[in-house]
């Protein structure tokens, strides 16, 4: 019997993020670290780590480096892939900000676009409304022999 779960594309992502200071590290760049050292700030992991992550996520396309411009040094930043992986850390955020406890400060995340405050959700693409844990059910897509 194998104790590994299926390959999936859940599996995949979980993959992608499952150390412990990946998140860490899209959630600092998605606030605007970009260079080594402010992102070990921001984070706080031993060097090492940092950097074996920082490869990490660069080889798989999460990040990439930045090149320096006029009046910007290097540092990495988002990619598309990791822009969107950045979605992911909001829903996690609002978990957190309902489980965190007490002594845990929220964070306001602002909408640019309206000026008020908003709280990611997980919506049916189809209907639109909310979807919560049990309302739905998991179907694999077909995969061909």
């Amino acid at each position: 019997m194998e104790n590994r779960p299926k390959r999936d594309s859940l599996a995949v992502a979980l993959d992608a993020v499952s150390d412990r200071w990946s998140l860490h590290i899209v959630r600092a760049v998605a606030f605007g670290a970009s260079r080594y050292t402010d992102i070990l700030r921001a984070v706080g992991a031993p060097r090492d780590v940092l950097s074996s992550r920082l490869r990490k996520l660069t080889a798989s396309g999460i990040l990439r480096p930045r090149s320096p411009e006029k009046g910007r040094p290097a540092g990495y930043e988002l990619t598309r892939k990791g822009r969107d992986l950045g979605q992911v850390v909001l829903v996690l955020k609002r978990w957190g900000d309902a489980h965190g406890g007490d002594d845990v400060p929220p964070v306001d995340f602002i909408h640019d676009a309206c000026g008020e405050v908003f709280v990611a959700e997980v919506r049916c693409r189809a209907c639109a409304n909310p979807i919560r844990s049990g309302e739905f059910s998991v179907h694999r897509a077909s995969q061909g022999c």
